[in-house]
């Protein structure tokens, strides 16, 4: 039912590497390629956290850095961080963990700090001219409910996939609310679009973070509001969960 985890951790093709950094700033691009597994990404070093500074997500800049101890990745989206090995001494290291996972899957790839740099630059603090959607703007919402049926698999409203129908018809240049929730964790991925969360169902957004994205994640009886502007070149669009059990099931 969750789809298949795998007993590898694979970060560009190899397995558990190492590489050697030095004591400056990196800029990392993060993917989660796994097949099912999610990733809570954290660094850690001499037993403590090491924080870092996130960039980027799914569509691009964010609208201002953030400091975060961790961060979660479900399959499909992505993630740009800056993380600062400075003020670690020579032979030091630091190790890419995930939370969600025990033992050897725990462990992502370590950085092995073995040369000195130049002195650091620093993150602007301004990065891109992201402006929030309001609701005020909104033409339609939709609700879109994600579960589980014994005879059809995985359904979306009740209903099983249908390549010959369609579920949503937006107006070109519309903006809609769509809330969706589940009955289990899917990381719902949205093609042609990008969108903003307005909700996550925990807390509201942080103007920091606000930022365009093209995949949520969606926990288990969580509910989350999306807030899609409907500027794609016009033609007909799949939604769906990144999980690629869930994905490929009839």
């Amino acid at each position: 039912m969750g789809g298949v985890l795998g007993d590898v951790v694979l970060v560009n093709g190899a397995p558990w590497p190492r590489f050697a950094a030095a004591q400056t700033l990196y800029r990392l691009r993060l993917l989660n390629a796994s097949n099912a597994r999610w990733y809570g990404l954290q660094f850690e070093t001499n037993g403590h956290r090491l924080p870092f500074t996130q960039i980027g997500t799914d569509g691009g800049l964010l609208r201002s850095p953030v400091r975060k101890d961790s961060i979660l990745l479900t399959p499909g989206e992505r993630a740009d961080i800056i993380v600062d090995f400075s003020m670690l001494s020579l032979g030091s290291t630091a190790t890419l963990t995930n939370l969600r996972a025990h033992g050897r899957m725990s462990q992502v790839m370590r950085f092995d700090i073995s040369r000195q740099s130049k002195p650091s630059g620093a993150v602007p603090t301004f990065l891109s001219d992201v402006r929030p959607l309001e609701r005020s703007g909104v033409s339609r919402v939709r609700d879109f409910h994600f579960g589980y049926g014994l005879r059809d698999g995985w359904l979306i409203n009740d209903r099983p996939f249908d390549p010959e129908r369609t579920d949503a018809d937006p107006t070109f240049g519309s903006t809609e609310l769509w809330r969706i929730s589940s009955d289990a964790e899917h990381p719902v991925h949205l093609h042609g679009v990008h969108f903003q969360v307005a909700d996550s169902g925990w807390h509201e957004r942080h103007q920091a973070e606000v930022s365009w994205k093209d995949t949520v994640a969606l926990s288990a009886h969580q509910r989350v509001e999306l807030l899609i502007p409907f500027t794609a070149p016009r033609g007909r669009y799949v939604f769906h969960c990144h999980n690629l059990e869930h994905e490929d099931m009839p």
